[in-house]
């Protein structure tokens, strides 16, 4: 297991609104997300992490076909998260949409779970027990989940 400390830092409040729409049809596929609170915790890690090997990969899913009309795809991984770190964990996922803005940059990602009211700016870790590779480069110390 692997535990990537991080802090939670503001979205784009766009996942609020989306989620009500994608959650159902998401569960469709991977039905323990079914019960997620319909809104994303931002957090920047303090190293990159790339998810080659998600839990799920979603087949296209038309939520917005005005936006995307041939669907989006969504890759789930299994994760604890503690917020702050001295707080039990709690099941949750890395949620990540295909197109989304914070692909650009593998230290931002999105968690959904149960709701959790976590300040901005608070400490937080992901813990990932799923077969990883840290990469030694010095300049990116990459975090690779396979």
């Amino acid at each position: 297991m692997v535990a990537i400390p991080g802090v939670r830092r503001a979205g784009l409040s766009a996942a609020r609104g989306n989620l009500a729409v994608q959650l159902p049809l998401m569960a469709l596929e991977f039905p323990e997300i079914a019960n997620s609170h319909h809104g994303t915790i931002n957090v920047e890690l303090a190293v990159p992490l790339i998810v080659v090997a998600p839990d799920h990969r979603t087949q296209p899913i038309h939520w917005n076909d005005d936006m995307f009309p041939n669907g989006e795809i969504f890759d789930l991984l299994r994760i604890q998260f503690e917020a702050p770190p001295d707080v039990a964990p709690v099941t949750a996922w890395l949620y990540i949409p295909h197109e989304s803005p914070h692909r650009r940059t593998p230290y931002i990602h999105e968690v959904i779970g149960p709701e959790l009211n976590i300040p901005v700016d608070v400490q937080c870790i992901i813990k990932i027990n799923r077969n990883m590779v840290h990469l030694p480069y010095s300049l990116f110390p990459a975090v690779v989940v396979i």
